[in-house]
């Protein structure tokens, strides 16, 4: 079973996400997409994706997290909001192979 990542970090003193850890947080995906966290959590549980308990907004989805959602806003019964919402993360995910593909050239 994984761990929690929205868990205590003594090291923080506080809810903090793992700074070694590759993905992006639940605030970064609601901004992202102009979702409401609602709806956010609708599509999360509907893609199964493990979330916060509650609120949680420094809870960090990695790279597989944010395909399920992205896989589950295109379809089923998100077809008003998910498109949207979609199009932002797959932007995100983009950004994010740009970033390791300009680390890899230096």
């Amino acid at each position: 079973m994984r761990p929690r990542r929205d868990s205590f970090n003594p090291t923080t003193g506080g809810d903090a996400p793992v700074p070694d850890h590759q993905g992006w947080t639940k605030q970064e995906l609601l901004d992202s997409s102009e979702l409401s966290p609602k709806t956010f959590d609708a599509i999360r549980k509907a893609a199964r994706v493990r979330g916060p308990s509650h609120g949680g907004r420094t809870w960090i989805f990695s790279v597989e997290d944010v395909q399920a959602l992205i896989h589950r806003a295109e379809s089923g019964t998100f077809t008003e909001r998910g498109p949207p919402a979609a199009i932002a993360w797959r932007k995100l995910l983009s950004g994010e192979a740009e970033a390791e593909t300009e680390a890899d050239d230096e």
